[in-house]
């Protein structure tokens, strides 16, 4: 996928700063990292339920202020005095419950992508600190999900701008990294697929992608640098339910 200015879907990563590492009993241990995604600000819609029940519990006599504890028929109650609020519901939407599933686990071929997959896990992790070219926190957290095609992919990690025309790596002095070789053999064959959005030839950044099915027309074009093994449920969900078809406002 190029990195052309496409309109934002409604899907926003949140990272933990953190990787995981799992070992399996017949085979080497491989990194993996996780992606929080936050399908149309459920998250943000989530907490201002909760703020408006621990701020307003005296003026509407809300049992608790912690809006999990609240009775089924106080909890029916909270849209609709929400909405009455002039203060709280200028704020924006809220949601009563909190997302069902939101995360996606992935693991890393490390051995044979290390620059896509350092690179990957270090803006994972948030620990490199601010670029100096754009000034922009070099972290995935916060970022959009600018592009989501039904049954091609989702693509995002465009920290600086959002929409596709920007990103950066890790590396001190540089803004793009070479190919991993060997992540350029693998291919995109089926659903979950991660890889490296890219303009063109060693010319990675922090984009990527998470495939919705075979993509066969990728392979070769794009570092291939790990799989989705837990959430699959959530990028199928996506798929069906966010991803525009191809051409669509979304692309």
């Amino acid at each position: 996928p190029s990195r052309a200015p496409s309109h934002r879907a409604h899907c926003t990563p949140f990272v933990q700063h953190r990787r995981e590492l799992a070992a399996f009993a017949s085979m080497p241990t491989k990194t993996r990292v996780f992606l929080d995604i936050d399908i149309d600000d459920h998250r943000a819609k989530y907490a201002r339920a909760c703020a408006f029940v621990e701020h307003t519990d005296l003026r509407y006599g809300f049992s608790s202020k912690v809006l999990a504890d609240l009775g089924g028929s106080e909890k029916a109650r909270v849209p609709e005095l929400y909405d009455m609020d002039y203060e709280w519901s200028a704020r924006g939407a809220m949601e009563l419950h909190p997302a069902t599933s939101e995360r996606v686990v992935i693991e890393l071929d490390d051995d044979e992508c290390p620059l896509a997959c350092e690179n990957f896990i270090a803006l994972c992790r948030g620990d490199r600190g601010v670029s100096k070219e754009s000034g922009a926190a070099l972290t995935y957290k916060g970022s959009v999900i600018h592009r989501c095609v039904r049954g091609f992919m989702m693509q995002g990690g465009d920290f600086t701008h959002g929409n596709g025309a920007g990103g950066e790596c890790v590396f001190p002095g540089k803004k793009t990294f070479k190919d991993d070789v060997k992540g350029l053999k693998k291919k995109h064959d089926g659903m979950g697929v991660v890889s490296m959005g890219n303009t063109g030839k060693n010319s990675n950044s922090s984009q990527f992608f998470i495939t919705f099915g075979p993509c066969k027309q990728l392979d070769g074009k794009h570092v291939v640098f790990g799989r989705v093994v837990e959430g699959m449920d959530l990028i199928e969900k996506i798929n069906q339910e966010i991803a525009v078809a191809p051409g669509g406002v979304c692309e």
